[in-house]
């Protein structure tokens, strides 16, 4: 009888493990259909994840519910309902806290991140992809950490935080080399090759879109060959190497044109015809170009997606520019404006409210843990209840502390970005913005003191780039505008105006004492050696000067047109020599 009852026994144990096996390879099962599922089926994933959610236990079956409250998310995201998918990825937030080290926590952290990601908050996100990547590298899982780096670098781009964004998808791309694993290559050439180009970076940005145009196959989407072509366009007309811009500008604008909706890149490209057309001496193409797309950015349906991208604007203000339309170049420039504003202060009031929430949640989920334990304690200490009144006093002063940081750090990023936007970031010199700034700031001097402005552009600077590369003449301009800095005192102002064109603004000298300052500055200009890769480079500069008279835009415009007449004469009488125009 004995022996029966232990083989009965032993039959059980047997009979308990065979159905566990069946059952969690059933569940396994159900995991992979749910993933399956959440992208099109998002409703039918979301079902059958709540379903699962609901039979499962958190403490025996952690990974297998942390991946059914990840497709939950995903799936929720999908189907708009942000308050549910922002429920799970809370809850999947808190249930990877208590999971040992292992890949499939890595997985489950950066799937978080994209959820966050997607539902737009930002901090939430870069919190939980970076500790996904701080994991992935504890771990050595090298695979794993590439398609992290792939989010950090999407995330970093549109934060506007470009260097960050580089580094990240160069760190990817070397990932990629060392396993040999090309999985996200193309796409993420494609966002390295955008992130160099609005940088200014175009030889870097020009290499990177080759690679891709060669990595391009028949099977590719249109609509993703016409953004390489696209921006190859774009790169070469960066570069003024103006028929393989209109080579490629062809081909995308050919793809755009097949579709019955445009995308705001088909009006990118229609930026680099207009540039095209002002190159080719064709005016009238160009304003006919760049008034078609005024008309569009202006609408109101479209204002969105000016804040999407890095500012588009900016470029057709310098096409109106280019086109003495000036009046519509101040107010397109005014409108960019506008749009940087709002999406900065939109992005700061944004990450301020996720900041709190994520601390005020944190806060709760804490003192909710907390006020579980101590009802624990009650039972078996009194002394216990002090010692948490004094844990959740610290907490508060910790918070507090967190928020007072938090609300530095806000402070030091928008003097960050505000010195970022009125610096050029080749030179270190100030841009337009600058000049504009420090103009409004500044009273009109006294006579017999003038406010003179001088505009500066460096003679055959093109055949520099031609003989001795795009790098060499970054290095002429950098040289240059360390020496133009020299001029600088406190009643005078030093600014790139763009591409090899500087500006001077003086409210210190009188007429008699302008060719006597001119020939200082040319002498200095003149005597500025650049070596670069041993040979020493040397530039001469055309110089316009004219008078500003008052303060304001009309005066403004109005110099700014003599002063360009000025070097063009200036130009016309054989360069390196000034000419005035009162």
């Amino acid at each position: 009888m004995e022996k029966l009852q232990r083989f009965c026994f032993v039959v059980g144990l047997l009979l308990l493990f065979w159905n566990s096996g069946f059952a969690n390879q059933d569940i396994n099962q159900q995991l992979s259909e749910c993933k399956s599922l959440e992208d099109d089926q998002a409703q039918k994933a979301l079902s059958l994840a709540e379903v699962q959610l609901a039979q499962l236990s958190k403490q025996d079956n952690a990974l297998l519910y942390g991946g059914f409250l990840s497709c939950a998310a995903w799936a929720a995201v999908g189907l708009n309902q942000t308050e549910l998918a922002l429920t799970y990825a809370s809850d999947l937030e808190v249930l990877i806290r208590n999971m040992d080290g292992a890949e499939t926590k890595v997985n489950l952290l950066r799937r978080t991140g994209s959820v966050f990601h997607r539902l737009g908050n930002r901090v939430a996100a870069v919190d939980n992809y970076q500790k996904a990547m701080n994991l992935a590298e504890s771990l050595n899982l090298i695979n794993v950490q590439i398609p992290i780096l792939v989010n950090l670098g999407v995330l970093h781009s549109q934060m506007r935080e470009e260097e960050q964004a580089i580094k990240n998808y160069r760190q990817a791309i070397a990932l990629m080399t060392e396993l040999n694993d090309f999985t996200y290559h193309a796409p993420v050439l494609f966002n390295l090759a955008l992130t160099l180009n609005g940088q200014q970076r175009y030889d870097e940005s020009l290499s990177v879109f080759k690679q891709i145009e060669a990595m391009m196959t028949p099977q590719w989407p249109d609509r993703r060959k016409a953004q390489v072509y696209g921006g190859l366009a774009s790169v070469y007309v960066s570069l003024k190497n103006y028929d393989k811009a209109d080579d490629y500008n062809q081909k995308a604008l050919t793809i755009y044109s097949a579709h019955k909706e445009k995308p705001i890149l088909y009006y990118l490209s229609l930026t680099n015809q207009a540039e095209i057309f002002i190159a080719r001496n064709q005016p009238q193409q160009a304003l006919r170009v760049a008034d078609q797309i005024w008309q569009y950015y202006q609408a109101a349906e479209n204002r969105d997606q000016l804040m999407g991208i890095n500012n588009p604007l900016y470029g057709l203000s310098n096409v109106y520019e280019s086109l003495d339309e000036l009046e519509k170049a101040l107010n397109v420039r005014q409108y960019a404006t506008e749009i940087d504003n709002e999406f900065q202060d939109t992005f700061n009031k944004e990450v301020m409210a996720q900041m709190q929430a994520r601390l005020s949640d944190s806060q709760q989920r804490k003192q909710l843990a907390e006020l579980k334990a101590q009802q624990i304690k009650d039972q078996i200490e009194l002394n216990a209840i002090q010692h948490n009144r004094q844990l959740i006093i610290l907490l508060v002063a910790f918070g507090s502390m967190l928020v007072l940081i938090y609300f530095y750090w806000q402070r030091q990023t928008n003097k960050r970005l505000h010195a970022i936007s009125i610096r050029d970031s080749l030179t270190q010199l100030g841009n337009r913005r600058a000049i504009d700034k420090w103009l409004t700031a500044r009273p009109m001097p006294d006579p017999p003191k003038k406010r003179l402005m001088w505009l500066i552009d460096l003679d055959l600077f093109k055949e520099v780039n031609d003989q001795y590369g795009h790098e060499a003449g970054d290095e002429v301009l950098k040289a240059l505008a360390k020496t133009l800095t020299g001029f600088v005192n406190s009643d005078r102002m030093v600014a790139r105006w763009g591409g090899e064109e500087f500006m001077i603004i003086t409210d210190d000298l009188t007429e008699k004492e302008m060719n006597g300052f001119c020939d200082s500055l040319m002498h200095a200009i003149a005597s500025t050696k650049i070596v670069y890769e041993g040979e020493t480079i040397s530039v001469t500069a055309s110089i316009g000067v004219c008078s500003i008279e008052a303060k304001g835009d009309k005066a403004w415009h109005k110099a700014l047109s003599a002063a360009d007449k000025a070097l063009y004469q200036a130009k016309e009488k054989g360069r390196n020599c000034m000419v005035c125009n009162q």
